[in-house]
């Protein structure tokens, strides 16, 4: 991580001699937070890890510079630094939120270091329109290699494009296995078929692999590992059990399609996101799981509304309750020749089911980082054990969930609602359990009203948060949030 941070800033040491007109900017927020026992689900996640339940008081200050709006040379830069104070009553927590230097040539940009996903939907979506990568985390320090925008395709450019992404990361919080590195690449197409209408679909792969093993040890990190993961193939002789039963890593990804609308008055946007752990997923064994979602914004001067998102989860099926099963006497006939006899599989059947979603036998703290899922926070993950995290332990559920947002101006703010409403089943393997010892399911609604009010009368935007829990899931909670937040220009 060091050796990470002084690279990052030698770069953007060397890149500041470039370009000596560029506008810096500063940015600084300081709030805190009121409620008689933790903050309210919509009042800590999707805040980049920035605030947990626990937090009362919290700080921010950052500084950078954006890529040149009016920059028509093919080769460009930006960098930035933000770092985080947070007071919380178990524990207190001084953090870097972002570190990185950006360089953007023709249609390309590569990324160094620490930086947030951008925003979409206007902040209105639980996920930020993507299941498995949302702002409810802290970000990985790597280096991401990736377009900015759809890059039209020689001859049929005006109708098809395509974009794509290859990164590396470090998960560098305190895990089960030890700093494992994870991967990411990512490839989708854009089909215009009229003006303003559009359809994109894409896939897109996360894998886990490497790092250091409690019980296995260093796990396998050669060159040609590295290919058999991004190649998603399975692993050698030498690799653990699961990989060489399996695919070498902790794989899972998403596929991914939206519709695309636009007209001088207003935008809208149908998403879909189809989530896989393992052929099973990829085949869509486990239909209808995914998310399904609607946003719609307003072009036009508005009053009470701008946008809206509406999107539903749904991750009960995970391809069934099962992932192997005894073999028949003629299945083992057909398939033992193809079997180690050794195997602890030998004589069975895989499935492909009980996906159980962002859990993993091998790399146990799961899609989690610092303790807070990296995707959807509609996955619930298990408390620390001596300061690592053991996975999700509320994978299957459904959920709605509303944004909206909008301007008062008679009052001078502006305004942002949250609604989101969950039936959640435990996992297959650990379900709920009601006090007779049946299996239940717990029910639970989230709300949040964010006000704004700009800094027109006062030098800095004041922000006014109230959330509310109510279920079974959570403990019924009401808290309110207040901070205060400044943005400028330094040079």
């Amino acid at each position: 991580m060091l050796r990470l941070t002084a690279l990052i800033l030698l770069f953007i040491g060397g890149l500041q001699g470039y370009g000596q007109d560029r506008k810096g900017y500063y940015q600084a927020e300081i709030g805190g937070g009121v409620t008689a026992d933790r903050l309210p689900f919509w009042l800590h996640t999707n805040t980049f890890g920035k605030i947990t339940n626990d937090t009362y008081l919290w700080g921010t200050v950052g500084v950078g510079t954006p890529f040149s709006k009016s920059n028509t040379r093919a080769f460009d830069y930006s960098f930035g630094f933000e770092g985080t104070g947070a007071l919380g009553r178990k524990e207190h927590r001084i953090f870097i939120d972002q570190i990185y230097g950006r360089v953007h040539w023709q249609n390309l940009i590569l990324d160094l270091g620490i930086i947030k996903p951008e925003i979409v939907y206007d902040g209105l979506s639980s996920t930020n329109g993507d299941m498995l990568y949302s702002t409810n985390s802290r970000s990985m320090p790597g280096i991401n290699l990736h377009t900015q925008d759809f890059i039209k395709i020689p001859w049929i450019g005006k109708w098809l494009s395509f974009k794509f992404k290859y990164a590396e990361y470090i998960m560098s919080d305190n895990r089960y296995v030890d700093s494992p590195h994870l991967h990411n690449k990512l490839l989708a197409g854009k089909l215009t078929i009229i003006h303003g209408l559009s359809i994109e679909a894409g896939i897109e792969d996360y894998a886990q692999w490497g790092g250091k093993d409690p019980d296995n040890g260093k796990l396998k990190y050669s060159f040609k590992d590295y290919l058999d993961m991004v190649k998603i193939k399975s692993g050698g002789e030498n690799a653990t059990l699961s990989d060489q039963i399996n695919k070498l890593g902790n794989h899972i990804g998403r596929h991914f399609a939206q519709i695309n609308y636009e007209c001088p008055k207003f935008k809208t946007t149908l998403f879909y996101n189809h989530i896989f752990e393992d052929g099973s997923g990829m085949k869509y064994q486990n239909w209808p799981d995914g998310l399904y979602g609607l946003y719609f914004s307003r072009k036009e001067n508005s009053r009470w509304f701008k946008s809206f998102v509406y999107e539903f989860y749904y991750t009960k099926n995970q391809s069934g309750p099962l992932h192997d099963r005894p073999a028949t006497p003629e299945e083992l006939a057909k398939h033992a020749p193809k079997q180690d006899t050794t195997s602890d599989f030998y004589g069975r059947i895989v499935l492909g089911g009980n996906d159980n979603y962002l859990n993993h036998g091998e790399y146990r703290s799961g899609w989690t980082l610092f303790g807070q899922t990296i995707g959807t926070p509609f996955f619930t993950p298990q408390s620390p054990v001596a300061g690592i995290v053991h996975g999700i332990y509320n994978n299957r559920f459904y959920a709605h969930h509303i944004g909206i947002s909008g301007d008062l101006p008679l009052l001078n703010i502006q305004y942002k609602f949250f609604c989101s409403y969950s039936k959640n089943y435990g996992t297959y393997n650990t379900p709920f359990y009601n006090s007779e010892g049946h299996i239940t399911s717990k029910s639970q609604t989230s709300l949040r009203l964010k006000v704004v009010v700009p800094n027109d009368k006062l030098p800095f935007d004041t922000t006014l948060d109230f959330g509310y829990d109510k279920g079974s899931l959570l403990k019924n909670n009401f808290g309110i949030m207040l901070s205060i937040s400044k943005t400028g220009i330094f040079f």
